[in-house]
């Protein structure tokens, strides 16, 4: 048998039917749930007569969508429930790999809980293949994004690298939402066509939700756009966080306040292999709303509008302490005594303290960076990665910093196509930034 295991909507069912399809035998298709019934012994007789029909009409494929529905460790529910559920699943292992074997019988089943299954469905004779479908990457975005723009009126720009970009993390079934959203758009509109930007704006809106469209004060649009201009103009300054998409202070149904979207690498950020220059990073950029509304406003007239951000900063300051990046603590003590927790929250508020200078220290070098962010944020309400670093280029006093891996790739790159397109010349140079 087959395992598809994977995130919701990246297309297991899907991939079954296309096997259904070009395999060219017969396909018996079921929902797990469909073989669990109030009455002990109605969902056995259910996956007997499945399999018996599927063995008749071999050879054959079998289907079983959502496999966890009946599929999860046994004894684990009481009652009349679990016996149900246990004698169902007793009968699927048996069909699975049984005294009289499966014939020419392939079983493929699908599930985004593979840690809940029963060890004895799982192990090699019944589930000889586990495939791990993963959430689809840049190209395999796009991909999909083209798939499902086919038989709707593109226009002949529209730029699905762009639209893929801004989709870090989706799946297929949100990029299909995505392209139905913007056919809507175009629609209420009144044009023919859909473009990049209507692709962009339903990225926007399934990522983050609809449009809110309340009326709001001058003193409320600025409160809000010095706080997400805050987080872009420092975030600009390391090389982790500075590859900034947008900027916006329109708000969404939901999310009260902006956003800014950064572009990170997310392997080093969810796999635990982020430097410790990198998370001292990370913390001064969330702690740059309340460093901004301290220099704006005065200690007088603070707000709680950074307060989400300052608790990801104290998080984040805990997990450096715990994670033997302080000076402090190397990773070798134990943690957990009773003496030591209050020596840990001493050393993350010391790292908070430290990283909220230093956003300080950005934010008066980069006054006028935040003062050009924040007018056209009030004016526009929103600023493309053009845009903001438009501004940059012109306000900017960044610090400097060494080159990143990607800066030097693409300055070989450079090196190897000016040797490329003039081999007589020699190349002695390359450029970083």
């Amino acid at each position: 048998g087959i395992l598809l295991c994977g995130p919701p909507g990246v297309g297991k069912t899907l991939l079954a039917k296309a096997v259904a399809g070009e395999a060219g035998v017969n396909f018996f298709s079921i929902s797990a749930s469909q073989f669990v019934e109030i009455y002990v012994g109605v969902g056995a007789s259910r996956v007997r007569a499945l399999y018996q029909e599927a063995k008749e009409n071999a050879p054959s494929v079998v289907f079983i969508d959502e496999l966890d529905a009946v599929g999860r460790e046994r004894g684990l529910i009481k009652g009349s429930g679990g016996q149900e559920r246990d004698a169902t699943l007793n009968q699927l292992l048996v069909c699975l790999d049984g005294f009289e074997g499966r014939g020419n019988v392939i079983t493929i089943a699908s599930t985004n809980r593979p840690d809940i299954l029963d060890p004895a469905l799982v192990r090699p004779g019944r589930f000889d293949r586990k495939i791990f479908i993963p959430k689809p990457g840049l190209i395999g975005r796009m991909e999909i994004l083209q798939v499902h723009a086919r038989k709707k009126p593109m226009a002949e720009d529209v730029d699905y690298m762009a639209v893929a970009s801004m989709t870090d993390g989706m799946v297929g079934a949100e990029l299909a939402n995505i392209v139905e959203v913007a056919a809507i758009n175009m629609i209420r509109d009144g044009r023919t066509e859909i473009t990049t930007d209507d692709l962009l704006q339903a990225a926007q809106i399934e990522e983050r939700g609809m449009l809110d469209r309340k009326e709001r004060s001058p003193e409320t649009w600025k409160q809000v756009a010095i706080n997400e201009a805050a987080m872009a103009v420092v975030a600009v300054n390391f090389p982790d966080l500075r590859n900034i998409e947008f900027v916006t202070i329109a708000p969404r149904a939901g999310r009260e306040l902006g956003y800014v979207r950064m572009k990170m690498d997310h392997i080093k950020f969810t796999k635990g292999m982020l430097s410790r220059q990198s998370l001292l990073d990370h913390i001064t950029v969330q702690l740059a709303p309340r460093a901004a509304d301290e220099l704006w406003f005065g200690e007088g007239q603070l707000s709680t509008i950074w307060s989400e951000t300052a608790d990801n900063a104290r998080s984040a300051a805990r997990m450096f302490v715990l994670g033997g990046l302080s000076e402090k603590h190397h990773g070798l003590s134990n943690f957990w005594v009773a003496d030591r927790i209050n020596e840990i929250d001493s050393e993350a508020l010391q790292i908070v303290n430290i990283c909220y200078e230093r956003a300080k220290e950005i934010l008066q070098q980069n006054r006028k960076l935040m003062d050009a962010v924040v007018d056209e944020l009030v004016e526009k309400k929103s600023l493309t990665k053009q845009e903001f670093f438009g501004l940059v280029e012109l306000h900017g006093s960044l610090q400097p910093m060494p080159p990143s891996i990607v800066d030097i790739r693409v300055a070989k790159r450079t090196q190897f196509q000016e040797m490329m397109m003039n081999p007589n010349v020699k190349v002695t140079g390359s450029s970083s930034s």
